[in-house]
């Protein structure tokens, strides 16, 4: 479905960073949510984020390698827990997608 266009001051609000996953697990009681511990650089330091990612991959699929991140997202409680932003995926019908980046890129480089 399409989405109204957006302003190009509205986009310039996102902060789009590439983040690197130091360790994910599994959060006790969901069965999509994973704990993710992203390190977005400078800027934002190691933040936590939770994502309905589980059906599709797991924890140690994820460890090592860097995405793309919404970092100034509003926090979200999830499980009694707070995210702090969000890992983008392609979101195909059928199922959805994580977009892997360079891991040479550094660690909170901005997108845009």
């Amino acid at each position: 479905m399409k989405k109204p266009n957006l302003s190009y001051l509205d986009f310039g609000k996102l902060d789009l960073r590439v983040g690197e996953v130091k360790d994910a697990s599994s959060v006790e009681k969901s069965k999509h949510l994973i704990k993710l511990t992203v390190d977005l650089g400078e800027d934002y330091g190691t933040v936590e984020i939770l994502s309905g990612l589980a059906p599709t991959y797991s924890s140690e699929d994820l460890i090592g390698n860097k995405y793309i991140v919404l970092a100034n997202l509003e926090p979200k409680q999830m499980m009694g827990l707070s995210s702090n932003g969000m890992i983008l995926v392609a979101d195909d019908p059928e199922k959805f997608q994580l977009l892997p980046l360079d891991k040479k890129l550094k660690n909170g480089t901005v997108i845009r």
